[in-house]
């Protein structure tokens, strides 16, 4: 499921690379037909246009750093995620009940074939929610792209302005940051398509400036105490007790099968400890059959071992999806000792 998430993230690379593309070199233009030096015109009602004044932009640099856009990804990506569990595990189930039908009957009868076409049947379902289901999440991601593209376009067309320029062309500034799957012809082909830029004179870079603006704008000044030498990061507290678990030598939290309890994390904005509506976090758990967790980290643990001992929970800002912390939960039985190596 986790390398679904990391699909589903990586797309947006792509998702910007296009963006980027339908800047078309230019983003605003010179007021007509662009010339070298201002001239006469043979038409006395027609005014000569103003020459070239040209500021660059590494736009797709932008895009990859522009936080409402990061935070919408991860936001979508989560709950494509949870999404994709909740299909698996439902569809799963029907699929495990016709296989035990299958392994009691004979190939040969009624019932086997009943129980093989409803397996056929269930994967198909299964496929198409999950499918339809990832199509909308896209669609809504490249909408919202396409949002923050204008955006961050009008922002980088108003620094511009402000610094007397009359045309912004997209350039990219690390050939590398485009062709990053290989080097290779058609990577360069991709960058050409990008940005036709050869050359420019650094001074007319505009990029930095923009990039502070966004941040003036869109920036997020919270963090996450981490875990480091057995303190900060993620908490459990089992309930009713008054003090946190301690993590193993792994840096692990154990929770007993059946075991209730409250994650926690401490969450600060410039530093100090955040309040309302910066402090708000949402709690994920990535794993089948590993217990219950609400978004406000109410956890209550399996009463039985799933198919392994150990699961991921990871807690995000609401504020900030793009901060977060994980930890790895090891479940014991209830009595406190480790689930037995399974028989080869």
């Amino acid at each position: 499921m986790q390398d679904f998430k990391t699909r589903f993230i990586t797309r947006f690379g792509f998702a910007a690379l296009l963006l980027a593309v339908l800047v078309g070199g230019a983003l605003i233009g010179a007021q007509a037909d662009p010339v070298d030096a201002p001239g006469e015109s043979t038409k006395p009602e027609q005014k000569t246009p103003e020459p070239r004044r040209t500021a660059y932009v590494d736009f797709l640099s932008l895009l990859k750093q522009d936080l409402p856009l990061r935070q919408k990804t991860l936001d979508i990506a989560d709950d494509v995620e949870r999404e994709m569990a909740e299909i698996e595990k439902r569809w799963g189930e029907v699929i495990k009940a016709q296989d035990e039908i299958k392994r009691l009957k004979k190939p040969d009868t009624r019932d086997y074939r009943k129980a093989m076409e409803e397996q056929l049947y269930a994967a198909r379902r299964m496929f198409e929610e999950k499918l339809s289901y990832e199509q909308a999440a896209q669609e809504e991601l490249r909408s919202f792209g396409i949002k923050r593209f204008k955006e961050l376009r009008n922002l980088a067309t108003d620094e511009a302005k402000q610094r007397g320029y009359n045309e912004v062309l997209n350039i990219v500034r690390e050939f590398k940051d485009v062709t990053a799957q290989e080097d290779s012809f058609q990577a360069l082909q991709q960058q050409l398509l990008i940005s036709p830029v050869l050359y420019y004179e650094a001074s007319h870079d505009i990029t930095d400036a923009v990039q502070a603006a966004a941040n003036k704008l869109w920036g997020s000044n919270i963090s996450m105490a981490g875990y480091a030498d057995g303190k900060g990061g993620i908490s459990y507290t089992v309930k009713d007790s008054t003090e946190a678990v301690k993590r193993n030598a792994e840096g692990e939290i154990e929770i007993r099968l059946g075991q209730q309890g409250q994650f926690g994390i401490q969450v600060l904005e410039k530093g100090e400890p955040a309040t309302g509506a910066s402090a708000e976090v949402r709690w994920i758990k990535r794993g089948l059959d590993t217990g219950e967790l609400t978004e406000k980290g109410e956890y209550k643990a399996p009463e039985e071992f799933p198919a392994g001992d150990t699961f991921t929970v990871t807690v995000r800002s609401k504020k900030d999806p793009t901060v977060s912390e994980e930890v790895t939960i090891r479940l014991l039985d209830k009595d406190g000792k480790r689930m037995p190596p399974k028989d080869k």
